[in-house]
């Protein structure tokens, strides 16, 4: 499969990213700002990185654009509200 890396130019504050991983049966998504204009995002789950309490790795597919159903890990800071998403693209 290949990988596609997504910058994350702008994006959910904590509260929000919180939110939408931890209330999966009301089927919620992120929305993230990048290079190429906004793409929603399920986010399956979320694990802090370091003590801060701003930096997360997460996990989850794509629930938008051309790469709709791709499944990516990322890294995100939500107090610069930036980072980058690595996406596995979904075979046709």
């Amino acid at each position: 499969m290949p990988t596609t890396r997504i910058p994350v130019t702008s994006g959910p504050s904590k509260a929000d990213l919180l939110r939408v991983v931890t209330n999966p049966d009301d089927n919620l998504h992120a929305l993230f700002g990048t290079p190429d204009g906004m793409i929603e995002a399920h986010i399956e789950a979320i694990e802090e990185i370091g003590v801060d309490g701003v930096d997360f790795t997460v996990w989850g597919h794509l629930a938008s654009t051309d790469l709709r159903g791709a499944v990516f890990t990322g890294v995100y800071n939500c107090e610069a509200r930036t980072g980058r998403l690595a996406l596995k693209t979904v075979g046709h």
